[in-house]
């Protein structure tokens, strides 16, 4: 995979932190609908959050949430701890083996990261050991970037949405909610069984 294609998986650095900021002004709608999914009083974790902005956006506007990510990117980390100070339990970790009880959490979100899983399987079977029962998994990606993923990784992963529907079906979620949100952006939402 190209450069700037693993600083859009795992950024560091200061091109990094400047592809965060891109990512949050493309990603704001995707935010935005992901918010309205979820409710008051929830255990939230995102999977993927990059320098803080769509959990910070949420503690802005739900009440009595609380919040926690997960992001591979050591950078994205620290940015994100300094945005949101004691507002949210972060961690350093993947989404194949995350760091938290089973059960544990109302809702999972992410926002473009699907397609750079190495193992979808296994992500989606994280995904619902650690929902709690009826819990909502809440995906909101770009079409067109997991296309140009999908060719720099030459086929490696998941990029289309019916491919993650079929997988979390596989592992005991199902897709209860699938929307277009503009020209490229879609959501689709999961519900563990």
């Amino acid at each position: 995979m190209n450069y700037f294609m693993a600083q859009f998986g795992n950024p560091s650095g200061t091109f990094g932190r400047f592809l965060s900021k891109i990512m949050n002004l493309s990603n704001n709608k995707m935010y935005k609908a992901n918010m309205k999914k979820l409710n008051n009083n929830m255990r939230i974790l995102e999977i993927g959050h990059g320098n803080g902005k769509q959990l910070e956006l949420i503690k802005k506007n739900k009440k009595f949430v609380f919040l926690y990510g997960i992001d591979i990117s050591v950078d994205m980390h620290n940015l994100a701890s300094k945005r949101l100070g004691k507002n949210a339990n972060l961690d350093v970790a993947t989404a194949e083996d995350m760091p938290y009880e089973d059960s544990y959490f109302d809702a999972v979100i992410t926002t473009d990261t699907f397609y750079f899983w190495d193992d979808p399987s296994r992500v989606m079977a994280e995904i619902k050991r650690v929902l709690k029962q009826e819990g909502l998994f809440i995906n909101a990606h770009n079409t067109m970037y997991a296309s140009s993923v999908g060719k720099a990784r030459k086929g490696a992963g998941i990029f289309k949405a019916d491919s993650l529907i079929k997988e979390g079906r596989r592992n005991g979620l199902i897709c209860i909610f699938k929307t277009k949100l503009g020209l490229f952006e879609e959501q689709i939402i999961f519900q563990k069984e």
